[in-house]
């Protein structure tokens, strides 16, 4: 045996002896040759020739209190005729120390996690059990030990130059330019010479600035 997985589900309602032959059909629709080990129990097995393994899973359906508990072991086993290659069974039996059993290992999850999630969607929903409380259903079928990779890291960000100039925050009007004051030219009423200052008397003619 070179994986194997087991789970226990327990349900409200039906009654084992409603949820048997509804299990039974699902796993023969799934195309496992299967055998009956029970009452309320049975074997099926699923030969892949991609990887030379059987999948082995033990169904149990139990009463539980007043409920019903659905007991799942998957397993893979090396065929007996496969096992006499040598090199496969090396493989196998190494899932972790080369690649082609990595592939293999993978598989035997991927094949785990679909059958599980499967079986649990059809339980609720065309078997109508329902499930205890706090049980919680199985994760979608995943690949772990070939999930995507991770991506990329992001750039840092690059860093900008100061301003050219400061813009001005919206809805603040900018503030307007002080004008420059200019002393007004004056000339003389009398000669018309040009005056500057503030004299009240012309420099030329000494005639008042100011008409009386």
């Amino acid at each position: 045996m070179v994986f194997e997985k087991f789970e226990n589900w327990n349900f409200e309602a039906p009654a084992p002896a409603e949820v048997f032959p509804q299990a039974w059909n699902f796993w023969s629709q799934r195309g496992y040759q299967l055998q009956s080990t029970g009452p309320t129990s049975f074997r099926g097995r699923s030969f892949q020739s991609k990887l030379g393994i059987h999948r082995v899973a033990d169904l149990t359906i139990a009463s539980s209190g007043s409920g019903t508990s659905v007991q799942v072991h998957f397993r893979a086993d090396v065929r007996a005729d496969v096992a006499a290659g040598g090199v496969v069974v090396a493989v196998l039996l190494l899932p972790v120390a080369v690649v082609g059993a990595a592939i293999s290992w993978h598989e035997y999850e991927k094949d785990w996690s679909q059958e599980r999630s499967a079986f649990w969607d059809f339980l609720v929903h065309a078997a109508g059990a329902r499930p205890a409380a706090g049980m919680v259903p199985p994760p979608p079928p995943s690949s772990p030990l070939f999930a995507s990779s991770p991506s990329a890291p992001a750039p840092p960000p690059s860093v900008a130059g100061p301003p050219a100039s400061t813009p001005v925050s919206a809805g603040v009007p900018a503030p307007s330019p002080v004008p420059s004051v200019t002393p007004p030219v004056r000339s003389c009423p009398a000669c018309g010479a040009p005056a500057s200052g503030e004299g009240k008397f012309c420099a030329s003619c000494a005639a008042p600035m100011v008409r009386a």
